[in-house]
């Protein structure tokens, strides 16, 4: 497992430019004003708790022993205190000890009434869809870049090696997976991965949309890019599975990847193209992206 340093692990964290956290972290301030909820939920030294407290749970479950499915909440978030975050941060945060100073007890009691409070806000951090957004948005257009050069078939090969080794090396999706395993029943998880999945496939659709135009296919009558997106999507999700259960992406018996071997299988049977005609297909016009 990686050990992440502090800035490579912020790096992960970081949404739009214009995120608004006010928008995700509910429980700061809460007997003060909403101007002053709003002022400390975009507080800088707010997020840094959370980046925090989510390093904590990855090293945690993730570099470390997984505790059994059944055990309870509380024991799923150890020590996600004030006492416990202020003695983690300087052996996290080594290059800036003006905010790993920042981030003591004192600060974290301002800004949290209780545990639970910011175990609330944590949660609704590590499943704000910001980071896969931004993740998928950007591999999005190093496909349409790679597209200019590549015949269709190594373009889905280029791309699923890519969200394969993206998606697994992505701690949030680690750890989103973990707890979504562990509290399949919290309602707060719940709907949060149902916002992050409807949002990531709209935005595949729209990229299938523009790259299978930009090659010349067409949908076969009653397929849409969102039903694309969302058999892909189907496909992925099963595919990772395996690779994290067993640390080895699946392959056919002549080595290539299950997910390039699935969408060069299904793309004839949605589209009107011979499956012959996949490898040697280029672009017919140029791609317009962002849409």
């Amino acid at each position: 497992m990686t050990h992440w340093k502090w800035d490579e692990w912020v790096a992960h964290w970081a949404g739009d430019e214009d995120e608004d956290l006010s928008l995700v972290f509910r429980q700061v301030r809460v007997q003060r004003t909403a101007k002053t909820q709003q002022s400390w939920a975009k507080d800088p030294l707010t997020r840094a708790f959370c980046n925090l407290g989510a390093y904590s749970l990855y090293e945690h479950h993730l570099n470390g022993g997984l505790p059994s499915a059944d055990v309870p909440e509380l024991r799923l978030f150890p020590n996600m205190g004030g006492e416990h975050l202020m003695k983690l941060a300087p052996k996290v945060i080594t290059d800036d000890q003006g905010l790993s100073d920042s981030l003591n007890r004192q600060r974290f009691a301002d800004t949290w009434a209780h545990h639970h409070s910011y175990i609330s806000d944590l949660i609704a951090y590590m499943f704000r869809s910001a980071p896969t957004l931004r993740r998928v948005r950007m591999m999005a257009a190093e496909f349409v870049r790679a597209a200019n050069d590549l015949p269709l078939g190594e373009l889905i090969r280029v791309a699923a090696a890519s969200e394969i080794e993206s998606t697994l090396g992505d701690p949030i999706i680690a750890l989103q997976t973990f707890f979504q395993a562990a509290l399949p029943r919290q309602p707060q998880i719940q709907e949060s991965v149902r916002r992050i999945e409807q949002e990531m496939i709209n935005e595949w659709a729209k990229l299938y949309a523009v790259i299978l135009s930009g090659y010349g296919l067409t949908l076969r009558p009653g397929v849409t890019s969102r039903d694309v997106a969302e058999l892909f999507d189907t496909m992925t999700e099963g595919i990772l599975l395996r690779a994290r259960s067993s640390g080895i992406v699946p392959k056919t018996s002549i080595g290539q990847d299950i997910l390039t071997s699935s969408i060069l299988l299904m793309l004839p049977a949605m589209c009107d193209v011979p499956p012959e005609e996949l490898e040697r297909r280029r672009l017919q016009q140029p791609l317009e992206w962002p849409v």
